[in-house]
């Protein structure tokens, strides 16, 4: 039998999702979870490695297990064991071809940025405080570079001669008053890839780098791993099946 559980958390005081050794991470607790229950190890597969800092609304995992739980109960077990950061918000039974990354259509991350003079200091933990006003307009136009599949490796911090052909299906931002909310989706993505899109499109409103009209991307100075956000303002959104 095999469950699929759909889960959010608050990555801030973990290293990453995926586990590490002499590191506290999100899978780890869960499969410490999982063993507390089930009185054996049990190995998650996952849908997104979130890096360390970085949260989610909905991350998908998927496990086996020999002995047969309602998933409700499975839940209630799970939440009362996990650290108060972490939150299974729904589980159930699957068939055993499926798995939580391998099966996924797409993925969805959101980003949070702030750019207003004054923000509430709860909001440290989940939203980047920019320290200038970010032009929409501007991002918008040079966003359409992102979108469609191509070669991310250079905005990926991936090995070399790894492939980084991605196909990214939207890149929307949005303003909310004081807020601007990056929401992107594709086939999948790299290692620090959006939180280097990200960093890039707030750049070029800084006029830190520029676009010529190829739409190709200069940059005045550094280079382009030099523009990463920080991780506190990414959370994975969602996972489509």
């Amino acid at each position: 039998m095999r469950y699929c559980a759909c889960l959010a958390y608050d990555g801030t005081d973990y290293s990453g999702f995926q586990i590490q050794p002499n590191a506290r991470t999100i899978q780890g607790e869960i499969e410490k979870a999982l063993e507390r229950i089930f009185k054996s190890r049990t190995r998650i597969n996952f849908a997104g490695r979130t890096d360390a800092g970085v949260h989610a609304f909905g991350q998908v995992i998927d496990f086996p297990v020999l002995v047969e739980i309602e998933p409700c109960n499975l839940k209630r077990a799970l939440n009362s064991i996990l650290p108060d950061d972490i939150r299974i918000k729904w589980i159930k039974m699957v068939d055993n071809s499926f798995h939580s990354r391998y099966s996924a259509r797409f993925r969805e991350y959101v980003y949070f940025a702030f750019d207003g003079e004054y923000m509430a200091p709860f909001l440290s933990r989940y939203v980047w405080h920019v320290g200038f006003r970010l032009d929409v307009g501007l991002m918008r136009q040079m966003a359409d570079l992102f979108v469609g599949k191509r070669d991310f490796s250079f905005v990926a911090n991936e090995p070399e001669g790894k492939s980084c052909q991605r196909e990214v299906y939207f890149l929307r931002i949005r303003r909310q008053r004081d807020f601007v909310v990056f929401h992107i989706r594709a086939n999948g993505f790299l290692r620090g890839m959006v939180r280097n899109i990200v960093g890039l499109l707030v750049g070029y409103s800084l006029n830190a780098l520029q676009m010529d009209r190829s739409g190709n991307i200069i940059f005045n100075k550094g280079n382009v791993k030099s523009f990463k956000a920080p991780a506190r303002g990414l959370f994975l959104r969602r996972v489509g099946y």
